[in-house]
């Protein structure tokens, strides 16, 4: 079970009603058969606010990453800051990971910055995979 009140009810809920507990980002790839976009797929680019050791505990990019590096996929994950232990994310999955951010500025800054900033990066990545 997981921690705070979502953990609290999932918990409860295994207990009381003999429950199944999946991660949510297993239930949402079942839902939009996340397997069969993956038909077909060379590379996968994925996002997060903040790639780091938590994101192993069940996020999107993970999730993403671990399906699509079954199928021998390249998942490239570009996040708005590389957090502690961010490159423990390369034993599940993820083949490279970039920060959106190309130098020190403020939270406010990045925000305002992020269609360029987003640009910028997916334009490396996609020199870097045409190459």
């Amino acid at each position: 079970p997981g921690s705070g009140a979502a953990g609290g009810m999932g918990y409860a809920a295994k207990a009381l009603f003999k429950a199944t507990l999946k991660p949510g980002i297993q239930v949402v790839m079942e839902q939009v058969c996340f397997e069969r976009v993956l038909d077909g797929t060379d590379l996968v680019i994925t996002g997060e606010g903040r790639l780091d050791g938590q994101s192993l505990a069940g996020k999107t990019p993970l999730g993403i990453s671990r399906l699509a590096s079954e199928r021998g996929i390249p998942v490239v994950a570009i996040a708005g800051q590389l957090g502690e232990r961010w490159r423990d994310c390369y034993h599940h999955g993820v083949t490279a990971a970039f920060s959106l951010i190309d130098g020190p500025m403020s939270l406010q800054e990045a925000v305002s910055n992020t269609p360029s900033l987003l640009a910028d990066r997916c334009e490396s990545v996609a020199r870097l995979y045409s190459f």
